[in-house]
């Protein structure tokens, strides 16, 4: 008589539970890897643990980076086998699915902060809008760089919509991928597609090397599409020489253990690299970081990839990361806003980090399940069955979001005088034009760019130019300690400023440098270790220093007076803005503008080439003390930088000051 069976244990995952945390597939075809979907899911639950507040995994960016390559090496072998087995690549057909593929969830999300920024009146509307608009657009990688998003972040809060930049990105490689997929097939053989891609990974290598030793700045390097090609590039390289073909073109086999290798250094390296590496480290554009980082990421999609059973397969074909993986776009979408929406600063860090993480996947796993695989298995139509016209129902959605950005970036312009009532600054002189054209040009960091763009056309012969820098450029470097936000080193972009300013003035005939006194001469200074507070010794010397040196600069450009506008009050207190807790700024400028009138006098007083004259616009500004509003415009934008109509009422008290000190000086 045969032994009885032992009873059937019960599942270890309760069934409600189990159906809970599907995501709707049951099926996936002979082609499924598990491990790719893994890799995503490991590297994005890293990069949400690093917004979400865990701070030793800086360098979350490389994760991305590892999102690119994986596009490189799926979208690279998927078209390449189609042209191999088609004869063409179908580039409508890609753009399509591309199309169901990132437009559904990218529009709710973009939707909601828009609606979220129109109700709740919070943030920067016309940054918002703007940014909307280019992440509908899929350029919002290039107006950050345009903006230095990095750097103004120190100061202003950074756009919920920031994070989306990387689909700018992508949606350009895709844009350029069939065409690129179509002329490398031309070549004959594997081996010499795979040399071309790889030839030219490397150029864009050497190119992001160059313009980070030509001091491009952190935004410039970060976001631009360019220097982020190398990594599909590597992706695309491993696909073109892995990728199976016809007999006769078969790709070279690796054994076992060997994938297994590169499976594991690539997982290893690059988790090891999210550790190590800090976000402002720019070895990694200067020395090949990028493209080391991505090399250990394609040999990780390799393994992932490989049909065999390997040992990393443990790791990356887990249920826990294979499930996160397959839902990544919308972790990745819907984490940023819920850290910015959800602070929980009061609770404990793992505690807060674990409500985080659960209310993004219960988000993004209904967005999954609900409206974007829908979507990818039955088209557009497929969320309203049975109405006519529906496949074009949500394309047109997605360009209703993009026009109505667009339309709000319209209306909430900062060009728009928004609440400014038109009259000028108390105090402000009748503006009376020179006698001759008079060039002016504006010098400094983001404080000077600030003032430079309020410039308008109305004041005739007067033509302001703007030689500035963002990255916290001043005369001589300095390290301040910035009351609201840390300390801040200048930018890498600062040196190569401060030569190159002086002789693109000379060649533009330039009466005139006007030099706005920039944050850190009105904050502690860090010197050799040691924090040097204003109106010490020691922090006036080093105003003399980056004084001398600007005059000195001055100088070297040919222009013949040097007017600096002395630093303002501000007096903001402490609070919660945009649901983040801020630090109270308070700065007293008058222990820097003493020292502003007594270099300036010594300096007069000798037989120079240069004037020099100081603008006192702490008068104008604060002679009633501290005001965030003055004829009802807002002077600053992020508690710091001038906004648009605030640096236009400002202009109506500089402009006459800058003509009078000019004709004063000529008498």
């Amino acid at each position: 008589m045969p032994a009885a069976r032992p009873a059937a244990r019960r599942a270890v995952v309760p069934g409600w539970l189990r159906a809970a945390v599907s995501t709707g597939e049951q099926r996936h075809g002979a082609s499924y890897r598990p491990g790719l979907d893994g890799c995503r899911g490991l590297f994005v639950l890293l990069v949400m643990m690093y917004h979400f507040g865990v701070t030793w995994l800086a360098g979350g960016w490389v994760g991305i980076n590892t999102f690119f390559v994986l596009t490189g090496f799926l979208l690279g072998g998927i078209l390449i086998t189609q042209r191999q087995r088609r004869g063409a690549v179908d580039a409508a057909g890609f753009y399509l699915r591309r199309a169901r593929r990132i437009l559904p969830a990218l529009t709710m999300v973009v939707g909601v902060i828009m609606l979220r920024t129109l109700v709740v009146e919070e943030g920067d509307r016309p940054q918002i809008a703007g940014d909307s608009f280019a992440a509908m657009t899929f350029w919002l990688n290039w107006r950050l760089v345009a903006r230095d998003d990095q750097y103004v972040n120190f100061f202003a809060d950074p756009s919920p919509l920031r994070h989306l930049w990387t689909l700018g990105v992508e949606e350009q490689v895709y844009l350029l991928l069939p065409l690129l997929i179509t002329g490398l097939m031309l070549l004959r053989g594997r081996r010499a597609r795979t040399a071309l891609l790889v030839a030219a990974a490397l150029g864009s290598a050497l190119w992001a090397a160059w313009l980070a030793r030509d001091g491009a700045t952190g935004s410039r390097l970060y976001y631009g599409t360019d220097v982020r090609a190398q990594a599909f590039l590597v992706g695309l390289a491993a696909a073109a020489l892995f990728t199976r073909g016809d007999r006769r073109d078969q790709p070279p086999q690796l054994g076992r253990r060997t994938m297994d290798l590169l499976g594991w250094l690539g997982v290893g390296g690059v988790a090891a690299s999210i550790v190590l590496v800090g976000e402002a480290d720019r070895w990694v554009y200067e020395s090949g970081g990028i493209l080391a980082f991505s090399v250990l990421a394609g040999g990780m999609c390799l393994a992932a990839g490989d049909t065999r059973s390997l040992t990393i397969h443990r790791v990356i074909g887990a249920a826990p990361f294979v499930h996160l993986g397959r839902i990544s776009y919308g972790l990745y979408l819907y984490h940023w806003p819920i850290a910015m929406w959800l602070p929980l600063d009061g609770l404990p860090l793992p505690v807060s980090i674990l409500v985080q993480l659960a209310v993004t996947w219960a988000v993004a796993l209904l967005s999954y399940r609900y409206v974007e695989l829908p979507i990818l298995q039955r088209g557009f139509g497929a969320l309203l069955p049975g109405l006519p016209g529906r496949r074009l129902v949500p394309a047109t959605v997605a360009a209703a979001v993009a026009a109505v950005s667009l339309g709000f970036a319209t209306v909430w312009s900062p060009a728009i005088d928004g609440d400014w009532d038109g009259r000028p600054l108390p105090g402000a002189q009748t503006y009376s034009p020179p006698d001759d054209e008079l060039r002016v040009a504006v010098v400094g960091s983001s404080v000077a760019q600030s003032l430079r763009d309020g410039f308008d056309d109305d004041y005739p012969g007067l033509v302001v130019d703007g030689y500035t820098q963002r990255g916290s450029c001043n005369p001589v470097p300095l390290t301040f300690v910035f009351q609201g936000g840390g300390r801040i080193p200048e930018g890498d972009s600062c040196a190569a400023w401060r030569e190159r300013w002086p002789e693109e003035v000379s060649r533009s005939g330039t009466d005139v440098v006007l030099s706005p006194v920039e944050s850190a001469l009105t904050e502690p200074l860090v010197v050799d270790g040691r924090t040097l507070t204003p109106g010490t010794p020691g922090h006036d010397r080093q105003i003399r220093r980056a004084m001398d040196a600007l005059l000195e600069q001055t100088e070297a450009s040919g222009a013949r007076q040097l007017q600096v506008v002395n630093a303002v009050c501000k007096d903001e207190p402490a609070g919660v803005r945009d649901g983040a807790e801020v630090d109270a700024i308070r700065i007293d400028p008058e222990p820097t503008n003493r020292v502003l009138r007594d270099w300036a006098t010594e300096v007069n007083a000798g037989s120079g080439p240069v004037t020099v004259a100081v603008l006192d616009l702490d008068a104008a500004l604060c002679s009633e003390g501290y005001r965030a509003t003055i004829n009802g415009a807002e002077i600053y934008s992020d508690r710091l930088h001038y906004s648009n109509e605030g640096a236009r009422l400002v202009w109506t008290w500089l402009a006459p000051q800058v003509v009078a000190a000019w004709q004063f000086a000529q008498t």
